[in-house]
């Protein structure tokens, strides 16, 4: 029963196709992997931008409102 199903190769200089394969299936898994990781960090990236631009305006404007109100003590 087993032997007919692992038959040696008629040619030697034949590929094997079923290793060839899972080695195609491993290599496409492991770019969507790195695609995928690069795409988070991408966005957790722009999202770090944005925060930092959202806390410099916020610290600009407490700045100044700070500035305001020392200008209306001193006058």
């Amino acid at each position: 029963m087993f032997i007919s199903i692992l038959k040696p190769h008629t040619n030697l200089g034949d590929p094997t196709w079923s290793v060839i394969i899972l080695l195609l299936c491993g290599l496409a898994f492991t770019l969507y992997c790195v695609i995928y990781i690069l795409r988070l960090s991408y966005k957790e990236l722009e999202e770090d931008v944005q925060v930092t631009k959202q806390r410099q305006e916020g610290h600009s404007e407490q700045q100044e409102a700070e500035s305001r109100e020392r200008d209306c003590e001193e006058g």
